[in-house]
């Protein structure tokens, strides 16, 4: 670019940031008053004015003063929100640039694009557009040539013959990009090669084709965004949520949106990124939160992270059994078609001598109807009896009244009358509707016993002997309060099908983060108590760490969601290094369950990761860890809890780092301890992975193999389920790395893993 070019962008850049901070000042301005009027409102409502309502007049009048208080308090909220958000743009105004000619009028136009937008309020001229805007998407979707963006469904064609990208920081324009999609690669390779600080960045300046193809998906279905590690899920899926908001101001703000995870330490890690594309903070809640909140008080639950324990044992094959018949599609569906065709008893409908309605009309109306659920088609059989009974009144009503006023002696006149009949008519109403409800009073334990039961006897699982002995059980666990979670999670659905869990209507769309650790029995509960949302989902199957508790493929989602879910694939990995790329790639194309569909990655080369044999494994811990001080995240992962205390005890002589094994924990520090389930869904500069492959067992070391005489009895016994989930494990831990991956280990590499050996510098120590 020619040095008057770049003067220009300079000059223009200038000019934007006068019109900041002339917002800035105006806001700020403007904050003093707004605050003080928001204090005089409350001051009249509660200190000057009477709280007493006598009359209709008083209820207008609090009702008026509570409505000036609301609009002032919207007012300094909005006011605050702008500073922050100017104060934010007045550091880095915008990243892009679009030229493009109209087609239809031949007219040429230029747009720049920023995190938010951007208008001189005096000639009403728009400086920056905000990159949720529909003329926005021309920038991530198309090249240089022929173009188009949509809006209200009118498809604006245009001509793109210029394309630039800025790096802006604190105000100083740095660089200037004319750009083609070849760029894009070297701006993502910056971005991504800076380190990482335990929060989740906005990536606005640097989404790519399909990234932005997934954002900008339909807003009101729901849509499941799949790809490898490091494909960028979590971010795409947290600024498609910014997206969401942007399209639907008028109906969904944030407290309308929830992000749902397995752990407190994810909602950390995505806590800055709605903020800082502007919006305010989302609900984040774990799925223990509804757990608890639908069960009630008086349970012991099992967690979440103690059943996957369990389950690791070889002495659960029985435990792994019968999960594996409470998640399956099978047992969900049995449950529904039993609640939604639930035989309620029905009494006969009478008044007086008369009968109204038999329970055969009334059964037969409520089935002819087809309400799909439990609590629909009890509300509707409660107006089914209403109803025949208003029937009989309605054609009765002359001769009702007449007989009143002939045989009543308080009855004196047709006005005492037709009073009395109505009084009549509500009490036979609420008798027979109390006559229904005490017929069908249900417990949820009891009904939760009889389903499985029954179900278990429709499908002949197991012999007799067996089925009984887990209902017997469940049924202690039940009257003993201690639930496993299984267990828990099959009674919370039983509760949700029988309307006995309260829904959150309020809640329009729900993103869940690593939706394949959740089994179809979760998914169907989520859908139920969030009814009118819409949902975004992320997920990577190849991140599953067992198969008994987690979505295996991804046309499972459509179980529960439909075939209307919209399902985009993110091909390319952006997070690891090229080197961890190449030896993650490896470890899940199995020969016996090969990558299904094509998946590249950004080519940017770091170092290959480095695996380390050492019989004193600790020694070589801290060497390592002082190679990595330049680095602002550093994790070790470990296989369990045991081996994070044991990791913690020795570092605590060396140097500070911080121990997580909790779901609740938050990330403060820059060195931390953590198992691998806690690590799903969390980032790293770097990682170290310690005694990580051998205390998982998988198999022999290639090394000691080698050492051995040929013979059967050396084989390792370990199936190929096994083969498969121990390699997934470790794609897990090697993918939470950003730059650089190393093994600690005592032994070299297991037999199974031998075919990884290129993709690792091996050193012994």
């Amino acid at each position: 670019m020619e040095k008057g070019e770049f003067q220009s962008e300079v000059e223009h850049l200038g000019q934007v940031e006068g019109i900041i901070q002339s917002k800035l000042e105006k806001l700020h301005r403007e904050k003093a008053p707004l605050r003080e009027e928001v204090v005089q409102e409350r001051k009249e409502m509660w200190v000057e004015n009477r709280h007493g309502i006598g009359d209709f007049d008083d209820v207008i009048f609090m009702s008026t003063q509570e409505a000036a208080v609301s609009f002032a308090e919207r007012r300094l909220e909005w006011n605050e929100l702008e500073i922050q958000r100017m104060t934010k743009m007045a550091k880095s105004p915008y990243f892009g640039r679009v030229d493009f000619e109209e087609c239809e009028t031949g007219e040429k136009d230029r747009i720049y694009i920023g995190i938010y937008s951007l208008m001189q309020e005096e000639t009403q001229e728009v400086y920056v557009v905000d990159w949720r805007a529909p003329i926005a998407s021309m920038f991530y979707q198309f090249d240089l040539g022929p173009a188009w963006y949509q809006v209200n469904n009118y498809k604006n064609e245009v001509e793109i013959t210029g394309k630039r990208q800025y790096k802006i920081e604190d105000g100083h324009l740095l660089s200037v990009y004319d750009t083609e999609s070849s760029m894009y690669d070297d701006i993502l390779g910056d971005v991504l090669s800076n380190h990482s600080d335990h929060k989740l960045k906005v990536i606005i300046g640097s989404i790519q084709k399909e990234q932005n193809a997934a954002i900008r998906s339909d807003t009101k279905k729901s849509c499941l965004i799949y790809g490898l590690a490091g494909s960028g899920k979590t971010s795409i899926g947290l600024h498609r949520l910014a997206y969401v908001l942007y399209c639907n101001r008028d109906t969904i703000k944030s407290e309308n949106v929830l992000i749902l995870s397995n752990n407190h330490i994810f909602g950390s890690y995505i806590s800055t990124i709605l903020p800082d594309l502007g919006e305010k903070p989302a609900q984040t809640k774990v799925f223990a939160d509804l757990l608890e909140a639908g069960l009630g008080e008086g349970l012991e639950v099992e967690d979440y992270y103690s059943q996957l324990k369990s389950i690791e044992s070889p002495y659960a094959e029985e435990r792994k059994r019968w999960i594996q018949v409470k998640y399956s599609a099978d047992l969900l569906e049995f449950c529904i078609r039993y609640f939604a065709d639930f035989p309620f008893r029905i009494p006969e409908i009478r008044y007086g001598e008369n009968i109204l309605a038999t329970p055969e009309a009334i059964r037969r109306k409520l089935d002819a109807e087809g309400f799909p659920d439990f609590q629909s088609r009890f509300e509707r059989l409660k107006v089914l009896v209403r109803k025949a009974i208003e029937d009989y009144f309605t054609e009765h009503k002359e001769e009702m009244c007449r007989e009143f006023l002939e045989s009543r002696e308080d009855v004196f006149s047709e006005k005492e009358a037709r009073v009395l009949y109505r009084r009549t008519m509500h009490e036979t109403i609420q008798s027979a509707q109390e006559d229904v409800v005490r017929l069908n009073r249900l417990n949820a334990k009891k009904q939760m016993r009889e389903v499985f039961a029954e179900y278990l006897r429709q499908t002949g699982e197991g012999d007799r002997e067996d089925r009984e002995q887990e209902v017997a059980r469940l049924s202690d666990s039940l009257e003993r309060g201690r639930l496993l979670y299984e267990d828990a999670l099959f009674y919370l659905f039983i509760k949700v099908l029988m309307g006995e869990v309260a829904p959150f209507p309020a809640i329009y769309h729900t993103v869940i983060d690593e939706s394949q650790d959740y089994n179809l029995l979760q998914l169907c509960i989520m859908k139920r108590l969030f009814p009118k949302s819409s949902f975004t989902l992320l997920g990577d199957i190849y991140q599953t760490v067992n198969s008994l508790t987690t979505i295996q493929r991804y046309q499972e989602y459509e179980r529960v969601f439909g075939a209307g879910l919209i399902q985009i694939r993110l091909s390319k990995c952006y997070r690891s290094s090229s080197d961890i790329n190449a030896l993650a790639f490896r470890l899940i194309d199995e020969a016996a369950q090969p990558i299904a569909e094509k998946y590249s990655y950004f080519a940017r080369p770091v170092k290959k990761p480095r695996y380390i044999i050492s019989r004193d494994m600790f020694s070589c811990l801290v060497p390592v860890l002082k190679q990595l001080e330049k680095y602002h995240s550093v994790a070790v992962i470990v296989n369990g809890d045991e081996e994070a205390l044991g990791v913690k005890s020795y570092l605590c002589k060396h140097m500070e780092a911080q121990l997580i094994i909790s779901p609740e924990d938050e990330m403060k520090d820059r060195l931390v301890i953590i198992p691998l389930l806690l690590a799903k869904g969390l980032e790293f500069d770097a990682v170290i992975l310690f005694d990580f492959l051998h205390s998982m067992k998988p198999g022999e070391s290639v090394e000691a193999n080698k050492s051995r005489e040929p013979d059967e009895s050396n084989e390792t016994s370990e199936s190929g389920e096994d083969i498969a989930r121990f390699r997934r494990k470790v794609y897990l831990g090697c993918t939470r790395a950003l730059h650089e991956l190393y093994f600690i280990e005592r032994e070299g590499l297991p037999d199974s893993l031998e075919e990884c050996a290129p993709y690792l510098e091996v050193t012994a120590s």
